[in-house]
């Protein structure tokens, strides 16, 4: 899910008041965000403590709200990461969609038995803004918290508002990274994660600790330079596209298929049965690569097995060898296990 945040007016907006029913999606849109249960950022920090200096609040948090507890990513004063949701304040201002300031958390039935009221902290006052998404669902707070009750009039409520859009665009930024990085790893056409993605992936899988086998596949289309030329580039893209998803489609989860680069493939099987499955869709795969159109494509599939932890190029050049092993006998694969390795590209 892709998720954009907007600036909120601090005042509640009932033309965007969240449907009952529609916890489950609040919760997708918190989860695509990505930032539950990761490490402190300074960014968050110094907007907390902005923040806490500029209203004098020895309490504060940028808290999210899940469906059991609230999450601080960054906090003032506060010695633990979360609480459970029926202990939360902001949950009250996540559930209500829109600013909560409470003078005295000891007059309001909603608060006055919290833990954090009646022990801990012993937190007297309230003011929060919520954290709203561009698809309307408000997943966190920015607040502050007193030990004595306090009046905050409008205008404090506009700057806490103005912080909390601080909060807004670091998330935002948050997001444009991770795209960027996820635009770095795939290959636009298939779809696929890409060689840079395939490689990264290899070499975590190669240096695991000593277990189970892997298999590696370099894969070929045949003959893909005559489509190109007789055919023309639009329908060597649907052929890429066709035959990713093919064979995307034969995997299993865990299972990596990647575009390795032109008119190459990569895949890579992990676990027990990496061999018997590597067997399997050599038999599987030439069933299913006729289009609709009723062109017929075929693959040359050169696979290589180690234990691990093993060797990326080593494994990466046997599969390639295999590869044009296979191609030159006309068969649909050839597999290398454990064999010298032979001269030839890298």
């Amino acid at each position: 899910m892709h998720v954009v945040l907007k600036q909120r007016h601090p005042q509640p907006d009932p033309a965007h008041a969240e449907p009952a029913g529609t916890e489950a999606l609040r919760l997708a849109s918190l989860l695509a965000l990505g930032i539950l249960d990761t490490d402190p950022e300074p960014q968050f920090d110094r907007i907390m403590d902005l923040t806490a200096r500029y209203f004098g609040a020895p309490y504060g948090s940028v808290t999210f709200v899940d469906d059991h507890r609230q999450w601080f990513k960054a906090s003032t004063g506060f010695t633990t990461r979360q609480d459970p949701r029926p202990q939360s304040i902001c949950a009250i201002t996540v559930d209500q969609r829109a600013p909560l300031i409470i003078p005295d958390t000891l007059l309001d039935p909603r608060t006055a038995t919290l833990n954090s009221v009646l022990g801990g902290p012993r937190i007297r006052f309230y003011a929060g803004v919520p954290l709203v998404t561009d698809d309307g669902h408000t997943v966190g707070t920015l607040c502050v918290m007193d030990t004595r009750p306090r009046e905050f009039g409008d205008g404090n409520l506009e700057v806490l508002a103005q912080f909390s859009e601080l909060v807004l665009s670091e998330l935002r930024l948050r997001l444009a990274l991770r795209d960027l990085e996820a635009m770095a790893h795939t290959d636009t056409l298939t779809g696929l994660p890409n060689r840079r993605a395939f490689d990264r992936t290899l070499a975590t899988a190669c240096a695991a600790l000593p277990g189970d086998p892997l298999v590696l596949g370099v894969m070929d289309l045949d003959r893909f330079k005559v489509i190109n030329d007789t055919l023309g580039h639009a329908v060597g893209d649907a052929v890429l596209r066709f035959v990713a998803e093919q064979i995307g489609a034969l995997l299993r989860p865990g299972e990596l298929l990647a575009r390795y680069g032109g008119d190459e493939f990569a895949l890579l099987l992990t676990g027990p049965d990496a061999l018997r499955r590597a067997r399997d869709l050599t038999t599987d795969l030439p069933q299913h690569l006729r289009m609709p159109s009723g062109l017929r494509v075929s693959v040359s599939l050169g696979l290589s097995s180690a234990p691990t932890p093993g060797d990326p190029a080593d494994l990466l050049r046997r599969a390639d060898h295999a590869m044009y092993r296979a191609k030159q006998g006309g068969q649909t694969a050839a597999l290398d296990l454990h064999t010298p390795l032979p001269p030839g590209r890298t």
